[in-house]
């Protein structure tokens, strides 16, 4: 990754923790290896969003690399931007958050996580647990090992780093090499059982354990047999119940009579069902709050929220009408 991780994530260099959380989750959404089969481009962009998430979405991490870069030295001048012994673009950026954090950023590309989609219970997702899920994975091939084949030499075009860059001063980029696959080199003979990729398929089952209050789209890290796998979660909709942030919200029906009279109605939480009472005189839009019914982040524990829906009869029959016309007569 050689461009600032603010820039890639979309937001300022000020932006709060939850602002870069929510910038991040709706890129890595959309770039996704699963929402996007076959788009090497976008895998590429997965993994750059990752990249810039891993430094600035860590508090620590970050307040490193904001104090590297205000501080100047090789990298960067006074003004924030790359400065020194570069070349092309933020290059040196490179260099600054592998020393910073260690090997991994700029320099030759490293290998890509594999992705997966889990899909998680709406109750598990509010609450916290475990869900089992079974995984497809790749590890290394057994016939070569994971190098692909024989005859392994240095990439001419990239010159082993796999990686190029194209263009010229603050608008160059730095891309994966198309020569060899960003790996750094190119082989000779590929192997026969891979095709030359280096990977073979497995199967594992593992249990995913699943933070209380976790949201679609975000991504856990979980270990397998085949490795590090990046997870992202798919929670499932829930008929009745939906949510936003820690607090969960659903509608509940009542008739006119209900609404005016008062009335008690079933409510299903997370919890199981509880009996809710409606006052007399409950307008339409009415939302009634059961404290202690929603979901947990960070440590806290939100409400359920009901919302009121008041049922205006049809079809009447005429002592129905009846009975509404004398209502009616009272001014009420």
């Amino acid at each position: 990754m050689n461009r600032d991780p603010y820039s890639i994530l979309g937001v300022s260099e000020g932006a709060g923790q939850d602002e870069i959380k929510k910038a991040y989750r709706k890129l890595a959404k959309k770039n996704h290896p699963d929402a996007n089969p076959g788009d090497r481009s976008a895998e590429e962009r997965f993994k750059e969003i990752q990249e810039a998430y891993d430094i600035v979405g860590d508090p620590g991490k970050r307040a490193k690399f904001d104090a590297a870069k205000k501080g100047g030295g090789a990298y960067f001048g006074e003004e924030g931007m790359p400065g020194g012994d570069f070349e092309g673009g933020f290059g040196g950026l490179g260099d600054i958050l592998s020393g910073i954090f260690g090997g991994g950023f700029g320099g030759r590309a490293r290998q890509t996580q594999p992705s997966v989609n889990i899909s998680v219970p709406f109750a598990t997702a509010a609450r916290g647990g475990s869900v089992e899920a079974e995984l497809d994975l790749p590890v290394d091939c057994p016939v070569c090992g994971g190098i692909g084949g024989t005859g392994r030499e240095t990439c001419a075009s990239c010159g082993g780093s796999g990686r190029v860059t194209s263009g010229h001063g603050l608008f160059s980029t730095t891309h994966p090499c198309q020569g060899c696959g960003g790996r750094g080199f190119t082989l000779s003979k590929r192997c026969a059982s891979c095709g030359g990729s280096g990977r073979a398929g497995t199967h594992d089952r593992v249990a995913v354990s699943v933070p209380a209050g976790v949201e679609d789209g975000s991504v856990l890290r979980i270990s397998t047999t085949g490795g590090t796998v990046q997870a992202m979660i798919r929670v499932v909709p829930d008929r009745f119940l939906r949510r936003e942030g820690r607090d969960i919200h659903c509608d509940v029906r009542i008739t006119a009579a209900q609404a005016a009279l008062g009335t008690r109605v079933m409510i299903r939480t997370l919890d199981g069902k509880v009996r809710l009472k409606v006052p007399e005189g409950t307008q339409p839009g009415t939302v009634i709050r059961i404290r202690g019914r929603g979901a947990v982040q960070r440590g806290v524990q939100g409400d359920q929220l009901v919302h009121v829906i008041v049922g205006i009869p049809t079809g009447l029959s005429p002592e129905e009408k009846a009975l509404w016309e004398q209502l009616k007569s009272t001014g009420r």
